[in-house]
């Protein structure tokens, strides 16, 4: 799975917070995407929260404390780009800390502030997807869990095959109108509280 490229055109009218002090970098940038046609908001002192509809954040790191920024706990749907003043190691480590996807030097030139912020928006994209592809196996998988152990339980308790219990889960489940997992998930969670199956409209077997 590849990175898809975005059209540079998406890239205006995003909104883009620079949290940085007020100096020669700050102006150089904020104008810079300005002339992109990002909608920009300077911030500083820092903020605890980002502003609403924050879409990518530019902000300097100094030092390995600058890994704790406030703000960062509400940034999971924004691209963030850190500014370095420096290249060591200590500065690096807070920047990867920050899980940033992507840098900029400084001082700030105009040059290679669009190419930054495109990349960096190619591979939040990237990530989202894959986050989202990651959530909806780990679904699936805990949704397959609980069937199995229902179907365990059942087959147990009414001493027939698995694949039985599964025939009857199913049509249980049809019968009334309720995804295979949450009537397998019932038969788990009362299991778990009276060590029996649902008492009413518990699945049985079929005659």
């Amino acid at each position: 799975m590849t990175p898809d490229p975005i059209q540079l055109r998406s890239l205006r009218d995003i909104r883009v917070a620079v949290i940085h002090p007020d100096d020669e970098d700050a102006r150089v940038l904020c104008e810079q995407l300005r002339r992109f046609g990002c909608r920009v908001t300077a911030l500083w002192p820092e903020p605890n929260h980002l502003p609403e509809g924050t879409e990518a954040v530019f902000f300097s790191i100094q030092s390995e404390r600058d890994a704790a920024h406030p703000w960062l706990a509400g940034s999971s749907h924004a691209v963030l780009i850190a500014l370095l003043a420096y290249e060591n190691p200590a500065v690096l480590e807070a920047a990867a800390a920050a899980n940033v996807h992507g840098v900029l030097p400084k001082p700030i030139r105009p040059f290679g502030v669009l190419a930054t912020l495109y990349v960096a928006r190619m591979l939040f994209r990237y990530e989202e997807r894959l986050l989202n592809r990651i959530a909806k196996l780990d679904e699936t998988l805990r949704t397959r869990r609980i069937v199995e152990r229902a179907m365990k339980i059942l087959a147990t308790r009414q001493g027939i095959s698995e694949d039985e219990a599964y025939a009857i889960i199913r049509r249980e489940a049809m019968r009334k109108q309720l995804p295979v997992s949450s009537m397998a998930e019932s038969i788990v969670h009362a299991e778990a509280i009276y060590g029996l199956p649902p008492d009413r409209g518990a699945p049985d077997r079929a005659e």
